[in-house]
Parts: structure tokens; C-alpha cells; sequence
């Protein structure tokens, strides 16, 4: 492969990588708009997870956790600016927080605002661990390559 091309190609699939990951931030978000904005009898039934103490907090904290992870793969922030990832994250949540009580058939409840704070910034170093363990796998599949090595 001549060495443009190689070079098109590792930017091209870096690319896809991140439309994936913006793609899944929107579709992610939008998830959370629609459980934190409909009426809760629109809303699936729960079933087992109500047996869980505080399941609602729990699934709060996931939503603003996973909306951290996306946003952090798909913009890939340096190191040292990872925790800004989760600000726009949690002044989204307290925007939601505040307009559910004013304009929709929601209640403001600001132990949720704690939960998806605490799932947003729990989120920074999960995504460092991500990135971590992906780029270790793809240095060995590199090394592999260079060296002639094929697993076989």
C-alpha cells in the first residue's frame, strides 16, 4: 500500500470511530430527554429494577455516566482536560432538572441533579480507563503487524 493511501485509510477509520461515538452521544442524549421529559406514565414499566434501593438515582447516574463516555470518545479530549467533558453534562442535567417542574408533568428533584453529577464525573476516569485498554490493544495488534507476526 503506498503511503498516502495508508495514511487516508488511518484517518478515515479514525474518523468512523468518531461519527460512531457522536452518533451514540446524540442518540444517548436524546434518550435522556425523552425519560427525563415524559409524563411517567408514558414511560416503560421498571418491573424488577424497582427492587433495587434507589434504582431511579442508579439509572440517573448511568444516563449521565454513558452521556460523559460518548462525549469524551467522540471529541477526545486531552488528558488534562477530561473533566471538562463532564461540565456541559452536568449543566444539562440541572437545566432538565429545572424545566421538568416548570413546564412539564415532572417534579425537580435535586437528588437526581446529585446522581447524574455523580455519574458525569465517575465518567471522566471510566473514559481514561477506556482509551487506556484500547490503545494497549491497539499497540499489540501494531507491534504485530511490524514485527511480521500474525497470530498464527
Amino acid at each position: 500500500i503506498p503511503t498516502g493511501a495508508y495514511r487516508t485509510y488511518k484517518i478515515m477509520k479514525k474518523e468512523s470511530h468518531t461519527v460512531i461515538a457522536m452518533i451514540l452521544f446524540f442518540m444517548w442524549t436524546a434518550g435522556i430527554l425523552y425519560g427525563s421529559l415524559a409524563p411517567g406514565e408514558d414511560l416503560p414499566p421498571m418491573g424488577w429494577l424497582t427492587r433495587i434501593p434507589y434504582y431511579d438515582k442508579w439509572i440517573h447516574f448511568g444516563f449521565y455516566l454513558g452521556q460523559v463516555v460518548w462525549l469524551s470518545l467522540w471529541i477526545r479530549p486531552s488528558r488534562q482536560n477530561r473533566i471538562w467533558v463532564a461540565v456541559p453534562c452536568i449543566i444539562f442535567s440541572g437545566i432538565i432538572e429545572l424545566i421538568q417542574g416548570e413546564f412539564f408533568a415532572r417534579s425537580t428533584d435535586w437528588m437526581d441533579f446529585a446522581a447524574n453529577s455523580f455519574g458525569a464525573l465517575l465518567g471522566v476516569p471510566l473514559t481514561g480507563l477506556i482509551l487506556r485498554i484500547f490503545s494497549r490493544k491497539k499497540r499489540e495488534v501494531n507491534s504485530q503487524t511490524t514485527t511480521g507476526h500474525n497470530g498464527l
